[in-house]
């Protein structure tokens, strides 16, 4: 007697399916902690919707709840295939060979840096690959891109943002206003009730440079544990500017506790406040100033930093 072989429920798939998701998560989780705990920081994730992976300290502002979640990088890696070659010969399929005579990739492993091929899905994975491997200019020689900061060279009452996107806007715009490239993808390091500024952008490997081509820190990690070699006081027009500028955002990119952000910046009442930063401070009062007049009220005329997301 034969017995009908069972099949699949959807369910089992669906179990099947989160099991294989879940390791893989887990997985990248291990190797984010462990650039991490190789900086001295520690890495905690969140179920925020568009959170990325970014550093928390281990002082100061409680951050509970507060940290970020595992987020991949957009991009395309390249397949290697094995064939017969020309004449007969069997190709190569080892890492690091060729066929066709261009530039060398790899077949699997780790990233060749330079060949002008983005693989974004390797360990560590390419920011960026320009074709060479100069550490300078933008794209460095471990292929990790560079993004540029600046504080906005016009200064407004908080409400003027209206909400993070607006503020967002602002940035995009004043970047495309001095022909900055890339200029639609800055945004504002501005908190709401809602949103920790540092959610809003992605883990980088790559430093934080100013328009001038000052370098502000060596990582995202860096910037995020108040490791400035400049202040930001450089606008996107390459001027000084040395003041306030609104952030609502403690040194480890979270929103200050118990803020309201000037009504999540739409209030221009002197009753109401909002936190802000020193834009000439190489230390955490970038973006937190321990004044004994922070906060303040909504209607004073502060700066904004935009920041490009990679």
């Amino acid at each position: 007697m034969t017995h009908p072989t069972p099949s699949l429920t959807p369910r089992l798939v669906f179990v099947c399916l989160l099991s294989l998701l879940a390791l893989q998560t887990a997985c990248a989780i291990e190797r984010l902690e462990a650039i991490f705990d190789d900086h001295g920081q520690t890495y905690m994730t969140t179920d925020a919707a568009d959170s990325d992976t970014a550093a928390a300290d281990t002082t100061g502002t409680d951050t509970t709840d507060t940290g970020l979640s595992d987020s991949g990088t957009d991009g395309s890696s390249s397949d290697a295939s094995t064939g017969a070659a020309e004449g007969g010969q069997e190709a190569s399929s080892e890492p690091g060979t060729s066929t066709s005579g261009g530039p060398e990739e790899t077949t699997g492993g780790g990233a060749v840096c330079g060949n002008g091929v983005m693989e974004a899905f390797t360990v560590p994975p390419e920011e960026c690959d320009d074709g060479n491997l100069i550490a300078d200019d933008g794209c460095d020689d471990t292929c990790a891109a560079d993004r540029v900061m600046f504080v906005w060279s016009t200064l407004h009452a908080a409400g003027y943002f209206e909400s993070l996107h607006l503020a967002d806007a602002v940035c995009a715009q004043a970047a495309n206003d001095v022909g900055l490239s890339n200029w639609l993808k800055f945004r504002a390091w501005l908190s709401d009730s809602t949103t920790h500024a540092r959610d809003r952008f992605k883990f980088s490997r790559g430093r934080i440079v100013l328009v001038n081509g000052l370098v502000v820190a060596d990582s995202w990690i860096d910037l995020l544990a108040g490791k400035l070699q400049n202040p930001i006081e450089v606008t996107e027009k390459s001027e000084t500017y040395h003041g306030g500028v609104w952030t609502g955002t403690d040194p480890q990119g979270v929103g200050v506790v118990g803020a309201k952000h000037c009504d999540d910046w739409t209030s221009f009442s002197f009753n109401k406040t909002a936190y802000y930063g020193y834009s000439d401070r190489a230390t955490p009062e970038w973006t937190l100033s321990a004044s004994a007049n922070n906060p303040s009220p909504c209607l004073i005329d502060y700066a904004l930093y935009c920041l490009e997301e990679r």
